[in-house]
């Protein structure tokens, strides 16, 4: 089978989790005897295989700067402004002969079984894509990884329901959608968003295999708290602050960047630590007795309590979006948005623990690890695109 995937950004380009999914989805797929293509942005045209995938950016004055400015390894300006996003959103709603003819031509050069776009592509005429390979009579699919395409991140939410009318007007084109999990994909159904012959979860793979827990090694962890990842309001970090602040003789540790810095430096109950390759992160993670993800909006999916499972610690998570299908909607692991007192008693549950208790209910949560395996992550791809040529 030849697949040809769209997407913002490929690896080592990364501006989160989503990244890591496409390049385990690419990579996995072409070890399973199919033949990859991946076209996204980059900052010059340029050709590249990795690891036997191969992958073609495109530089797009204005557009790529944008993207890569949100890349974690990269520092770049971002040249967009909300008039200049408004602008070139239109190209994402409605027809665009240039952009048709673009998509058109690289899907009759490439001449794929399936076309698949594994990010919103926006300002990049998404609309015209999926047209393209409809009248191409090439089924084309989307994996919603976020609200991209119900929510707009500019305009105050103004044109939010207009954004998602013409999206599901869009999706009449699609063969089907994915989602990371079942929330994320009802909210896209609900909305009008969905394939034309199905719809289906595949749960982001881990990417790490699990460690093996000990007594020993439980007893060997720090009195530390971790959240990795956006520090911002939304990703609800004043709550784990708030939480954590009854706490004594407990290192609060939050790795990662974000419009919070400043409160959070200011603040000094948290020690604050620049982002890290995964590596690095994975160390932290194995010292710490909890990694919390207390988010206020709605994760798609919380790929970082995955991360922390395999790495032997406890997973704690708020009530939103999919974190409570991650953590199999374990109420011991799992509080009620904004609810600080709630957090601050899974904390406090988890701190109070005796090694083997502990011991005992992390080798449970990795129980539930076979549903984001690698293997069953592949086969899931593998079996959503050969469904669509049947």
């Amino acid at each position: 089978m030849k697949i040809l995937v769209f997407a913002e950004s490929y690896y080592p380009d990364v501006m989160g989790g989503g990244e890591f999914s496409t390049k385990q989805m690419a990579e996995g797929l072409v070890k399973k005897g199919h033949e990859v293509m991946v076209y996204c942005l980059g900052e010059e045209n340029s050709k590249e295989d990795i690891n036997c995938v191969r992958v073609n950016r495109r530089y797009i004055k204005g557009t790529s700067e944008h993207f890569l400015s949100l890349c974690k390894n990269r520092n770049v300006p971002d040249p967009f402004t909300r008039i200049s996003k408004a602008v070139r959103k239109r190209g994402d709603l409605y027809p665009c002969r240039k952009w048709y003819e673009e998509y058109r031509n690289i899907i009759l050069s490439e001449d794929p079984d399936v076309v698949h776009t594994a990010s919103p592509m926006s300002y990049q005429g998404r609309f015209n894509l999926w047209k393209a390979a409809y009248d191409l009579k090439i089924p084309v699919s989307h994996v919603c990884r976020g609200p991209a395409m119900l929510e707009l991140d500019f305009l105050n939410g103004r044109l939010d329901g207009f954004n998602r009318h013409r999206n599901a007007i869009a999706s009449s084109y699609l063969t089907a959608i994915a989602a990371p999990s079942r929330f994320l994909l009802e909210v896209h159904e609900r909305a009008g968003i969905k394939g034309q012959k199905y719809n289906e979860v595949i749960y982001n793979a881990a990417g790490l295999p699990p460690v093996s827990v000990t007594e020993e090694s439980v007893r060997s962890k720090e009195n530390m708290i971790l959240y990795a990842g956006e520090l911002s309001e939304k990703k609800g970090i004043s709550s784990l602050i708030e939480a954590s602040k009854s706490f004594t003789d407990v290192r609060l540790l939050l790795i990662g960047n974000g419009d919070m810095e400043d409160v959070i430096k200011n603040d000094g109950r948290a020690e604050l630590i620049d982002w890290m390759d995964r590596e690095k992160l994975c160390g932290y993670m194995q010292k710490a007795k909890a990694v919390v993800l207390p988010s206020k909006w709605s994760e798609p999916f919380g790929r970082i309590l995955i991360e922390a499972i395999c790495n032997g610690t406890i997973a704690i998570g708020s009530d939103r979006g999919g974190i409570p299908e991650v953590l199999d909607h374990n109420e011991d692991h799992i509080f009620g948005n904004g609810d600080t007192e709630g957090l601050r008693s899974r904390i406090q549950r988890v701190l109070d623990l005796s090694p083997l208790e502990y011991l005992d209910e992390i080798q449970r949560q990795q129980r539930i690890l076979s549903r984001f395996s690698d293997d069953r992550y592949t086969d899931n791809w593998e079996g959503f695109f050969l469904r669509q040529l049947s």
